[in-house]
């Protein structure tokens, strides 16, 4: 009767305690979608950087149509398709923030794991956030999550250069061209304090007398940038210690003795 006592009590025990259920299944399922994609790239190891060089040049693009949209020019009809696949070149930035955010979620998730393996309460506590649910899978709510991360990761820094480019901050050029344009009616071959927003396959995006100019690269001459040297300062000269001037001192001359 006692050990039916005892092993009662355990059990009741054992019923009292809760257990984390989502946070585990989710945990074996990452495993096991893990393991999969990894015998892939393995079988295919190109695959990784044609599909990590396709992301960055997405990010790269979506920067380019961001940062020209804060000049009110819709650049869509002058890109071509290898803009797209340089454009994680022209930006490499671009290629940073996805390995930074790359990084950032596999330490998250990592950290998260050992948290909920160590302690309970945090388990318990962010257990129900891994529920899936028929009308909201998880698989869902990552995709969202990525896209949303490579649209931050891309347009984050844009409103603080455009802000740089109007107010005349970024690094400024002197534009020749071989074939003159006709801006006002007169005809110019060169433009000074040029500052350059983006490059493209065809065109140089410029902003110049606060206004976004297109120029094809078949007709530009040169391109110098212009250095900002300031003025030498003279040393002011030291005023020289005050000597103190002596004044000769005359000699008493010996008078003449009468004889």
């Amino acid at each position: 009767m006692n050990e039916l006592k005892q092993t009662a009590q355990r059990t009741d025990l054992a019923a009292d305690v809760a257990i984390p259920i989502y946070g585990p299944k989710m945990d074996q399922q990452s495993d096991a979608e893990l393991r999969t994609v990894s015998r892939f790239f393995l079988k295919h190891p190109s695959l990784v950087l044609t599909f990590g060089y396709l992301i960055a040049s997405v990010m790269g693009l979506i920067f380019t149509l961001a940062l020209l949209d804060e000049f009110e020019f819709y650049v869509l009809p002058y890109l071509e398709l290898t803009d797209f696949l340089l454009a994680a070149i022209a930006h490499p930035k671009t290629i940073l923030n996805l390995i930074i955010g790359t990084v950032s979620v596999i330490v998250v998730l990592w950290i998260d794991r050992q948290c909920r393996k160590k302690y309970l309460k945090y388990a318990l506590w962010i257990d129900k956030s891994y529920r899936s649910t028929p009308l909201l899978p998880n698989w869902v709510v990552g995709v969202f999550t990525f896209v949303f991360y490579l649209y931050f990761a891309s347009t984050h820094q844009v409103p603080k250069i455009a802000q740089a480019i109007k107010t005349h901050q970024t690094e400024q050029y002197q534009l020749s061209l071989i074939y003159p344009i006709q801006p006002g009616g007169k005809e110019i071959r060169q433009l000074n304090q040029v500052q350059i927003i983006t490059r493209t396959v065809a065109y140089l995006w410029i902003y110049h007398q606060d206004q976004v100019k297109l120029i094809p690269h078949a007709n530009v001459a040169a391109l110098i940038p212009v250095l900002h040297k300031e003025l030498d300062k003279k040393p002011e000269a030291k005023a020289e210690p005050a000597t103190a001037t002596k004044t000769p001192v005359r000699q008493p001359t010996a008078a003449p003795v009468k004889s």
